[in-house]
């Protein structure tokens, strides 16, 4: 299980960014699926192998602070750090290490071999697609020779990430759809921002640029059937019915995130 991070009291919600407060704070729904994400990554990280990772994406920092409280010493990384004011405020609230960096993972500022693990959590989506090979290019290139790569993406096959494409060509049916992060459409260097940009890749091209960056695919797992909008009262049960979905061959690559262990070669 992953640790509890408290909120402090005196932080308003107004002053919450959408991860916090729309996820770990959100529904039942919400809170499993960012959880399980995390989870699903950091499970593993296996301290025999070294304590120093880099969380890249670290947004608000939860996954920092997460692996701080389980005896790793965590550094942050994010292409925006305004959440990081607030990460501080929480970090200090729950008197735990925020080591952060305002960084592309494209030009990191660290030497080489400086980490035993980067994680990506939801991230590798954001990044710009031509600039993919470098930044991954540079996650090996801080690791230790005894190096883990450790990513969770959405699934290209899921059946949330094909209905997102064919919404994108219909306008009359994205305008029923709840809102959601959508297949960017050509965006240009000049307009890219990474909140808005969302460009997932099927798991053959992902293992085929982690190799190429120098890395060994340990492993290919997907997970993660609840949908964001499930009420409450419903959540406990599709909790349910997701571990059965994940146990069944014929449906479990259709699950919603895709994680990617992947071993210095």
């Amino acid at each position: 299980m992953l640790p509890e991070i408290q909120i402090p009291p005196d932080l308003a919600r107004e002053e919450m960014p959408d991860l916090l407060r729309h996820w770990y704070l959100g529904s039942r729904a919400r809170r499993h699926m960012m959880m399980r994400r995390f989870l699903e990554v950091d499970r593993h990280l296996d301290p025999a192998r070294g304590r120093r990772v880099l969380d890249v994406g670290s947004a608000w920092g939860f996954n920092v602070m997460a692996l701080e409280r389980m005896g790793f010493h965590a550094t942050g990384v994010d292409l925006v750090p305004d959440q990081f004011a607030v990460g501080q405020r929480i970090a200090a609230h729950n008197q735990v290490a925020f080591d952060v960096a305002g960084a592309d993972v494209s030009w990191l500022p660290f030497r080489d071999a400086a980490f035993d693990f980067v994680t990506m959590v939801e991230t590798l989506e954001h990044i710009y697609n031509q600039d993919r090979p470098r930044a991954l290019a540079e996650c090996r290139r801080v690791l230790s020779t005894t190096g883990r790569l450790v990513l969770s993406t959405p699934n290209h096959a899921s059946v949330v990430e094909r209905m997102k494409r064919v919404a994108v060509r219909h306008g009359w049916l994205r305008q029923r759809l709840p809102s959601m992060c959508l297949p960017e459409q050509g965006t240009e260097r000049g307009d890219y921002h990474p909140y808005r940009y969302h460009h997932p890749l099927p798991d053959h091209e992902i293992a085929a640029l982690v190799k190429a960056a120098g890395f060994r695919v340990h492993s290919v797992s997907h997970f993660l059937f609840v949908m964001k909008n499930t009420p409450d009262a419903l959540a406990g049960a599709w909790q349910a019915g997701e571990r059965l979905l994940e146990r069944t061959p014929a449906v479990r690559n259709l699950a919603a995130t895709v994680c990617i262990v992947a071993d210095c070669a």
